[in-house]
């Protein structure tokens, strides 16, 4: 009982890093506590090996990062704009790293080790809660009043747009991170180097389909790790040779197949017995509702995109960019249009959005950031390569969508092989428990 709920607490500890909070009672968000903590457990883990230097590959992210802010600097001085959305990058980066550390120290302290599967139930279990917590804030007034009562989280606006939030989770940003933990679980369901039970197997089915369909009445953006995970699970465990998962895949095959069945045929039922549901369905899955209704895949979302699509007309914002990020009628001296749909240029694309900020050159810096990112994790977990390649590719995807980026889901793995004691067994035991 104790251990379970030590359990629990750490789910609710890993939620406020991977979807920040800002309590009313609390002087900041808990991404800022979480990045204090880790602080402090970088003091005791220090002392305690007797080695008071920083890993090799924090200080190249850190001055990657320090790129990033660098060329903020450099296009809003350039421009002569107060738009300093990413000048402070290279601190945004110390804040999610140590806050990751905390949550990994925390883990790792409850269970006694760390390793990529366990950090990845972790977040499933993150996600699961904010699922929850999604549909009881949507259903139940006196739970969403109690929620709205104690947490800050633009709630007036997400009611507004009609948009389904969580405790921290919405929009776009909640759907880049549902996104990575969907490859993550695609890549364990049959790709694991450890060998995974059938009740793992359920367990990580459930929690993807659950994701999934909660996930996207959230946010759409979901979509895309849903994608990618499928494509994995279909034609991956070709790619890896020596996949311990075809041991036992009739099995596999069959807990899947009936898991996705119970699931969907669930859906089915819910969708059709309540109107709530069945528009929350038609939101999420606009895309598809369209597609079979009238044989042309279609939303809201990707019209709006394609309206969006707006090029530099001038070669020093391609090189440097305009030095805006945020809306820049924000900026008294501004002269431009400002009917611009809130956006610089009026274009919410990710990639635009940062060539308009500061050019290629800094777009540049940024990717590489994300990239470096998952090759250290791939180097660090050899065995799971493929799992921080999709979540890379979910990144560099969602960016044709939206700026938000999925950073701190790498730092978790980087800081968890900073804390694992001994490297990855060469013959691990199964997966045994839907519980980290």
């Amino acid at each position: 009982m104790i251990k379970l709920l030590k359990i629990i607490f750490t789910v609710l500890i890993t939620s406020f890093f991977f979807f920040p909070v800002k309590f009313v009672f609390l002087p900041t968000n808990t991404k800022n506590l979480m990045a204090a903590l880790g602080l402090v457990f970088v003091i005791i883990e220090m002392i305690r090996k007797r080695d008071f230097s920083a890993p090799k590959q924090f200080i190249i992210l850190m001055m990657i990062s320090g790129m990033v802010s660098i060329m903020s600097l450099i296009s809003i001085t350039y421009n002569q704009t107060p738009d300093t959305t990413y000048v402070t990058y290279i601190r945004s980066a110390v804040i999610w790293l140590s806050g990751a550390f905390a949550a990994c120290y925390i883990i790792r302290g409850v269970h006694g080790r760390i390793d990529v599967p366990l950090v990845v139930h972790y977040l499933i279990g993150v996600c699961l809660f904010q699922c929850v917590s999604t549909m009881l804030i949507e259903f139940i007034p006196a739970f969403q009043d109690f929620v709205d009562r104690y947490v800050q989280q633009a709630q007036d606006f997400l009611k507004d747009v009609h948009r389904l939030y969580g405790i921290g989770a919405s929009l776009d940003v909640a759907g880049s991170r549902f996104a990575a933990v969907l490859v993550a679980i695609a890549f364990l369901v049959t790709s694991s180097p450890k060998r995974v039970s059938t009740g793992m197997t359920v367990f990580y089915v459930f929690s993807f389909v659950v994701i999934t369909i909660i996930g996207n009445m959230i946010a759409r953006t979901t979509i895309v790790g849903t994608f990618i995970g499928i494509a994995w699970m279909a034609f991956g465990p070709f790619i890896l040779p020596n996949n311990r998962q075809r041991e036992s895949s009739t099995g596999k095959g069959i807990a899947i197949i009936g898991t996705l069945a119970v699931l969907i045929g669930a859906s089915v039922v819910v969708y059709n017995a309540f109107q709530e549901v069945q528009d929350l369905f038609r939101f999420g899955f606009e895309g598809f509702f369209s597609w079979v209704e009238t044989g042309k895949w279609e939303t809201d979302s990707t019209s709006r995109l394609e309206s969006m699509v707006v090029w530099p007309e001038e070669l020093r914002t391609w090189i440097i960019g305009d030095g805006y990020f945020e809306n820049s009628r924000n900026d008294p001296n501004y002269l431009g249009d400002s009917t611009n749909r809130g956006f610089y240029m009026g274009t919410d694309i990710g990639y635009l959005r940062f060539i308009f900020y500061f050019g290629i050159l800094g777009l540049v810096w940024i990717m590489a950031v994300m990239i470096y990112s998952a090759f250290v994790c791939a180097d660090q977990f050899k065995p799971y390569t493929w799992l921080f390649m999709m979540a890379l590719a979910v990144c560099l995807v969602v960016w044709a969508k939206v700026s938000t980026d999925i950073f701190l889901f790498f730092c978790l793995f980087l800081c968890a092989a900073v804390l694992q004691e001994t490297p990855e067994e060469t013959e691990p035991a199964a997966e045994t428990s839907p519980l980290p």
